[in-house]
């Protein structure tokens, strides 16, 4: 059965892809099998994987039957997609648990070991399915006052919402030399134990890696994204309740 896992945000620019492709490529490196489900009509994480403009996207998996559903491609090995589309985003009748009832009855679940999702970037239709979905919700953040207030706000929707999924926050695109003054701590006093222990670091392979999914990260980069995707694989029972 696998475990369901969004990178969701309240705003663009916050590192969603970066994560979900650092991720799906480290889970493959470790012989697991990941579907990647792209629902942001701004198809980034299909671009990167090179599955654009395809016939059946997760727009069908929203709003078609879908006992025999044949929108997954195959992206690498140990990793499949189910790509977005640009008319996405004109699903808006939808029921908030409609992704869960399809993903199990198309089977989807018992397929694979993780499925990843990535979201769009606001409070939405598909970010709700995502987020009624998931087995663990990770909300990334800049280190910038924005972006600390629109996870704050996030953090305050999803708690009302009554979220089930295990749910932390994460600090992404950290530089010493550029973070807001006094950030760093302001997360820390704010998220506490839903925060995950350091940061991810602002450098230049991290975005290649979004730009080119074969891009062959630096051990010492790989080391620090291999702790931050085992914290939420195996970290501890923390949810919104």
């Amino acid at each position: 059965m696998a475990k369901i896992i969004t990178v969701s945000s309240y705003k663009g620019g916050v590192g969603k892809t970066t994560i979900i492709t650092a991720a799906a490529e480290i889970l493959a490196s470790r012989g697991y099998h990941s579907l990647i489900i792209d629902l942001d009509s701004n198809c980034t994480v299909s671009r990167c994987y090179n599955k654009l403009f395809q016939d059946i996207t997760s727009k069908n998996l929203l709003s078609e039957t879908v006992t025999d559903f044949k929108g997954v491609y195959p992206a690498k090995e140990y990793i499949d997609i189910i790509p977005s589309c640009l008319e996405n985003h004109l699903l808006n009748n939808i029921m908030d648990m409609q992704l869960k009832i399809n993903l199990q009855k198309t089977g989807l679940k018992e397929k694979y070991d993780y499925i990843l999702i990535d979201p769009p970037g606001h409070w939405c239709a598909h970010t709700r399915n995502a987020v009624f979905a998931s087995d663990v919700l990770i909300l990334p953040g800049t280190c910038s006052s924005l972006d600390f207030s629109a996870i704050k706000l996030y953090f305050d929707i999803l708690q009302n919402c009554c979220i089930e999924a295990d749910t932390y926050v994460c600090i992404n695109k950290a530089n010493s030399k550029t973070n807001e003054p006094g950030i760093i701590e302001k997360y820390n006093a704010a998220f506490g134990d839903f925060l995950i222990p350091g940061s991810i670091p602002d450098i230049k392979s991290l975005k290649r890696l979004t730009e080119n999914v074969n891009y062959p990260l630096q051990q010492a980069v790989k080391n620090r994204l291999e702790q931050y995707i085992d914290f939420f694989i195996k970290g501890d029972t923390s949810c919104l309740n």
